[in-house]
């Protein structure tokens, strides 16, 4: 039986609303004011909690914002009930962590369609949490081992012999060292990233950030592309080629999508071989493509990508959980963009849309 805890100062309407709940078959609690409805969600733990904004002791806002601000409550949906319509008071819900907003007087429809459907939302959040668990547990140690076997080995063979070895090999075994470390890095940097992209993606939090957008630096993003393809012996082989426009996204999120695909891209591209970066604007679109000239002829599909899953799945000296394609699609989902992937002979081009602001 799910549990939904009402906080209303009116009693009549708080009475109704426990009748009515009770009655579809979930279990109620009640109170009077924030003060109280944030006790009894530290200790009970309600599945989902409805809310009016203007109570006394603690409105609906301050009631919102401590259960964000405690772990323990943080990820209960929350629903707002008021006879305010103000956008002012919704923007100020939703940028708080509401997760929907109901005004009085209500349908009985549609508060039931509005619990339901954020049950439902959490309920799934759990499951794909769960399932992402179980993965960790199987795939989490081989995966994190094959960098470490490098680290242990080099440094072990250094701290064995190192009255023997002479500069060069120290040099090289140190850079055995580095390598291996920046792997175990960037894979857990991934994991990091994927966590925090599944938050928002609940909570849709970066919507409420974009006042000012994404301003493509041709330069500065070419510069930094170059920098990062050092780390993969292929500067050489990057041609970038952005045009300049404003994107609803955040600027971090867009870093991580460029380094991601670029990492793709040398993982399943030919040594020595062009790996081609557009950015142009198209419709309302801005769109990144990139294009490379792959290993293997098999198939992409964006549909295969998920974590843990990796789009490409013939060829198993390619290292990897496929969780770097997982994060992009991840990110479109979060700001309304896509990913879209096309692969002929043994040509691969993975793009990456972003709505524009309007008029840019």
């Amino acid at each position: 039986m799910k549990k939904i805890l009402v906080v209303e100062d009116e009693r009549d309407l708080r009475r109704n609303l426990d009748d009515l709940l009770e009655g579809e078959g979930f279990q109620v609690l009640v109170a009077e004011d924030g003060f109280m409805g944030y006790q009894l969600a530290v200790e009970e733990n309600p599945d989902l909690i409805i809310s009016d904004i203007c109570m006394p002791l603690m409105d609906g806002f301050d009631l919102i914002k401590k259960i964000q601000a405690n772990p323990l409550t943080a990820s209960i949906p929350f629903i707002f009930l008021t006879a305010k319509v103000d956008m002012k008071d919704i923007r100020e819900g939703m940028t708080c962590g509401a997760d929907d907003y109901i005004t009085k007087p209500f349908k009985i429809d549609d508060i039931l369609k509005a619990i339901n459907s954020r049950l439902k939302r959490k309920e799934n959040y759990l499951l794909a949490v769960d399932e992402i668990k179980k993965d960790l547990i199987k795939k989490i140690p081989h995966e994190l081992r094959t960098p470490l076997v490098g680290i242990l080995g080099w440094s072990e063979i250094m701290q064995d012999d190192i009255e023997s070895l002479s500069k060069e090999e120290l040099i090289e075994m140190a850079g055995g060292i580095n390598r291996s470390g920046k792997r175990l890095h960037r894979r857990i940097e991934k994991f990091l990233i994927y966590a925090q992209l599944l938050e928002n993606n609940e909570k849709r939090d970066d919507f409420l950030v974009l006042d000012n957008g994404y301003e493509i630096d041709p330069q500065f993003l070419s510069s930094q592309l170059a920098i990062s393809a050092v780390e993969y012996d292929r500067s050489n082989n990057l041609n970038t080629n952005f045009q300049k426009g404003k994107m609803k996204i955040n600027g971090k999120h867009y870093e991580i999508v460029l380094n991601e695909l670029l990492e793709n891209a040398v993982k399943f591209s030919n040594e020595n071989s062009e790996i081609k970066i557009e950015g142009l604007k198209n419709g309302k679109y801005y769109k990144t493509v990139f294009t490379d000239e792959g290993k293997t002829t098999e198939k992409f599909n964006e549909e295969k990508i998920d974590v843990f899953n990796k789009a490409i799945t013939s060829d198993n000296t390619i290292e990897g959980l496929g969780l770097g394609l997982s994060i992009v699609k991840k990110i479109a989902e979060i700001y309304g963009g896509y990913i879209k992937i096309e692969s002929e002979q043994l040509t691969t081009k993975i793009e990456f849309g972003i709505p524009l602001f309007e008029n840019n």
